[in-house]
C-alpha cells in the first residue's frame, strides 16, 4: 500500500502496462507540478540513502522523496533556478563534473602511474643547450643539429663535460653551474627534456634532444630513491654575486658568529628574527615551506636533506645568494600513489602530459561520431594558403572558398567558409611556415575545440550516471536557497514568532526531575539494621555526617560511604530503585545496605527561553517545514505510476 501521508496528493494514472522494451529506468515514476521524474531518479536516490529493510522504509523515503520533490518545484516556481547565481553555481559543477567524461581516462591513469613512478627516483644531470626557437627555418634547424652533433662528439672523445659546458653552452646559468642541473625528479623540468632524462642510464649520453628551447646535450650522473619533503627553518646573510673581498669577509664572520650562538644554545628563531637577511621568513623565525628536491637550489637542499634528525642545524652553508645556517623541522617519507594522485593530476593537466590524453579521446569521438575530412576542400585550403595568409597578413579570396563544409562528424560540420575565418584569427598560434603543415594542424586544433564542445553537450543522453548527478546538483541547490527563504532564514530572523512557539510547546523544554539529599551506604551486607537505627538516632543532630562517621569509620576506614548532592533522572539507577518521595528509603546498591534520604523532590518544570533558545530553534524549523509540506500538497499535484511504483519496489528487493 502506498503511505497514507502521499494519499492527498497522488493520483494513480493508468495500471495497463508500459512496453515491455522500455528499461525501468527511463519510465516515469511520477510528475510533480507536470514535470516527470525518471523511476532511475528515484532509485538511485534511494540506494544512496537507504539499504533494503522493510516495505515501512520504503514507504517512508517515497514520502520524503515527494517532498523534496515538492520543495523544487516551489523553487522553480519563485525563479530562483533563473538566478545568474544560480546558474553560475550550476555551471560550475557542471564544468568540473564533465572534465572527468572529456579526456579519455585509461590513458590518464596510465600517465598518472607513470608520472608516480618517475616521482620516486630523483635524478643528477649535467646539460648543454644549443639555444633555437620553436619557429626556426630549416636551415637554422640544421645548424643547431651540426653544432650539437659536434658538441656531443668532444665529450665522447675525452674533454670534460663542464669544460665544454661552460665554453658552449646558450643556458645563462651555466655560469654559475657549470651544466650541473643538480637533482631533480618528475615534473621539473620541461617534458621531453624530462623524458630523455628517465630513458638514461647512469654515466650515459644522450643524441641531441629537441625542446622548445633548441637542443640539449644530457648527461645523467646518479640516480637515487625520492627524499621526500623536508620543513626547514635558515638564518642566511645575502652575499650577491660580484660582492667585494670586505663584503664577504664581514657576511662571513657574521653567519660564523651566529652559529657560535646557536652551539651555545642561543634560540634559532630569535637568531632568525635577529640577524636573518630573508626577511619573508625571519619573522617566522626563519622558517620556510615544505620542500623537495629540485625545488630550491641543490647547494641549499642537499644541506637540509643531510640533516638527521628534527631540531639539528647545519654548520654555515653556501650557496650562490650567500651563507645559510639551516635547521630541520620535520621531514616525510614520499606519500603512496592515491595521496599523491590529485598533485600528479594537477601538474598533468599544466604539461603537455594532459594533451596526449586529450588526442587519444578525441581519436575515439572521430571514430564513433564518423569523423570525415572533404578531401577537395582540404587540397584547396593547403594550394591557397602563402606565407602572408599563415602570418595572418592576408585572407582568403572570399569567392573562392568552396561552398561545402571541409569536415563532418555527427549532425555536425564545419564549412569551408567557417574555417577560413577561423585562420584568418589565428595568428597568435602560428609555429610553421609551411602550408600543409599549417592547415593540418589547424583543422585538428578546430576539431579539437568542436567535437569536444560536442560531446559535452550530449554527456546528459548519453551517460545516466552524470543526468543524475546534474539533476541532483539542480535540485540541491534550489533545495539550499529555499529551505533558507522558507525556514532556515524565518526561523533566524523572525524573534516574535520564534518565542511565541516557545510559549506555545513549553511542555516540550522540561527540566529533569530530580532529588537532592543524601545516600548512605554500609560495606556490611547484614548491616541495614545497624545503619537504618543509627541514622534515626544522629538525624536530628546538627552533624549527623560527622557522627554517622565517627561511629562507623572510627579507625580511619571507610565501612561507610557517604554521598550528598542532586541526581536527574537517568544519571544513576542506583537511586531509581526507590520512590522519589521525600523521606528516608531502604534499599541496596552494589549488593550493600544502603539509605537514600530524600530532602527536596524536583519535578519538571519549563526551562527559561535563554538556556534552550537552539533546540527551540531547530523545533520551530521543524514546524515550519511541516507546515510548508502540507501547503505544498495542496498548491501542486503530484501523479504517481502505479505500475511504475510496483516494478520500483521489485528491483530494489521488495516483493
Amino acid at each position: 500500500m502506498i503511505s497514507k501521508l502521499l494519499l492527498p496528493i497522488i493520483l494513480l494514472l493508468s495500471l495497463t502496462q508500459t512496453g515491455s522494451g522500455q528499461d525501468l529506468n527511463d519510465q516515469v515514476l511520477m510528475t510533480v507540478n507536470g514535470k516527470d521524474v525518471s523511476a532511475g531518479e528515484f532509485k538511485r536516490m534511494y540506494k544512496k540513502s537507504c539499504d533494503p529493510c522493510d516495505l515501512e522504509d520504503f514507504n517512508s523515503y517515497l514520502d520524503k522523496f515527494v517532498a523534496f520533490k515538492l520543495k523544487v518545484t516551489d523553487a522553480m516556481a519563485e525563479g530562483l533556478d533563473t538566478t545568474i547565481a544560480f546558474r553560475e553555481e550550476l555551471l560550475g559543477y557542471r564544468n568540473q563534473l564533465a572534465q572527468n567524461y572529456l579526456t579519455d581516462t585509461v590513458v590518464k591513469d596510465i600517465l598518472l602511474r607513470k608520472a608516480y613512478e618517475r616521482s620516486l627516483t630523483e635524478i643528477n644531470a649535467w646539460h648543454i643547450l644549443i639555444a633555437l626557437p620553436p619557429e626556426a627555418s630549416p636551415e637554422d634547424t640544421l645548424k643547431a643539429w651540426n653544432k650539437a652533433v659536434d658538441i656531443r662528439e668532444r665529450i665522447i672523445l675525452g674533454e670534460s663535460f663542464e669544460q665544454v659546458a661552460r665554453s658552449t653552452s646558450d643556458d645563462p646559468s651555466v655560469k654559475i653551474n657549470g651544466g650541473n642541473l643538480g637533482y631533480f625528479t618528475a615534473f621539473q623540468m620541461i617534458m621531453p627534456f624530462e623524458d630523455a632524462v628517465y630513458r638514461l642510464k647512469i654515466g650515459e649520453l644522450s643524441e641531441p634532444v629537441r625542446t622548445p628551447y633548441g637542443y640539449h646535450i644530457i648527461m645523467v650522473t646518479d640516480k637515487r630513491p625520492a627524499s621526500g619533503k623536508i620543513k626547514v627553518a635558515h638564518i642566511m646573510k645575502a652575499l650577491p654575486p660580484g660582492a667585494s673581498e670586505k663584503e664577504s669577509k664581514a657576511a662571513e664572520d657574521t653567519i660564523w658568529s651566529v652559529y657560535r650562538q646557536l652551539t651555545d644554545g642561543a634560540d634559532f628563531g630569535v637568531l632568525a628574527s635577529r640577524y636573518s637577511d630573508h626577511k619573508q621568513s625571519a619573522i617566522h623565525g626563519g622558517e620556510l615551506n615544505w620542500f623537495g628536491v629540485g625545488e630550491i637550489i641543490p647547494d641549499f637542499t642537499e644541506a637540509a636533506f643531510a640533516l638527521k634528525n628534527n631540531g639539528d642545524f647545519s654548520k654555515p652553508v653556501r650557496t650562490p645568494f650567500g651563507w645559510h645556517i639551516i635547521k630541520r623541522i620535520d621531514k616525510k617519507d614520499p606519500s603512496d600513489f592515491e595521496e599523491s594522485k590529485s598533485y600528479l593530476e594537477s601538474k598533468i593537466n599544466q604539461s603537455y602530459l594532459n594533451s596526449l590524453s586529450k588526442k587519444s579521446f578525441i581519436e575515439k569521438l572521430k571514430k564513433e561520431y564518423n569523423y570525415r575530412l572533404d578531401p577537395s576542400t582540404y587540397d584547396w585550403f593547403i594550394k591557397n594558403t602563402d606565407t602572408l595568409i599563415i602570418m595572418g597578413l592576408s585572407k582568403y579570396r572570399s569567392r573562392d572558398i568552396p561552398a561545402g563544409p571541409i569536415y563532418t562528424f555527427a549532425d555536425q560540420k564545419l564549412t569551408a567558409k567557417d574555417f577560413a575565418g577561423y585562420i584568418e584569427k589565428r595568428r597568435s598560434m602560428i609555429e610553421t611556415r609551411n602550408p600543409e603543415n599549417f592547415i593540418n594542424s589547424s583543422v585538428e586544433t578546430c576539431l579539437a575545440d568542436q567535437i569536444v564542445n560536442y560531446e559535452n553537450s550530449m554527456l546528459e543522453k548519453k551517460y545516466p550516471e552524470f543526468r543524475y548527478l546534474m539533476i541532483e546538483f539542480h535540485d540541491g541547490i534550489l533545495l539550499f536557497d529555499i529551505s533558507g527563504e522558507k525556514i532556515w532564514n524565518r526561523a533566524q530572523e523572525d524573534t516574535t514568532e520564534l518565542k511565541k512557539y516557545y510559549e506555545e510547546n513549553k511542555g516540550n523544554y522540561l527540566t529533569r526531575e530530580g532529588i537532592s539529599g543524601e545516600i548512605y551506604i554500609l560495606n556490611k551486607k547484614d548491616g541495614m539494621k545497624q545503619l537504618a537505627s543509627s541514622y534515626r538516632r544522629y538525624r536530628k543532630a546538627p552533624d549527623t555526617d560527622f557522627q554517622m562517621q565517627k561511629k562507623f569509620n572510627a579507625k580511619g576506614d571507610t565501612l561507610l560511604i557517604i554521598k550528598k548532592g542532586v541526581w536527574y533522572k537517568g544519571d544513576d539507577k542506583s537511586v531509581e530503585t526507590v520512590d522519589w518521595q521525600k523521606g528516608i528509603h531502604q534499599t541496596t546498591i552494589g549488593g550493600l545496605p544502603a539509605l537514600v534520604v530524600i530532602d527536596k523532590v524536583m519535578k519538571p518544570e519549563p526551562m527559561p527561553f535563554s538556556n534552550v533558545e537552539g533546540e527551540v530553534m531547530s523545533g520551530y524549523q521543524d514546524y515550519l517545514e511541516k507546515n510548508w509540506i502540507e501547503q505544498l500538497k495542496k498548491k501542486y499535484t503530484v501523479k504517481l505510476n502505479g505500475t511504475v511504483l510496483e516494478a520500483v519496489r521489485k528491483s530494489l528487493g521488495y516483493e
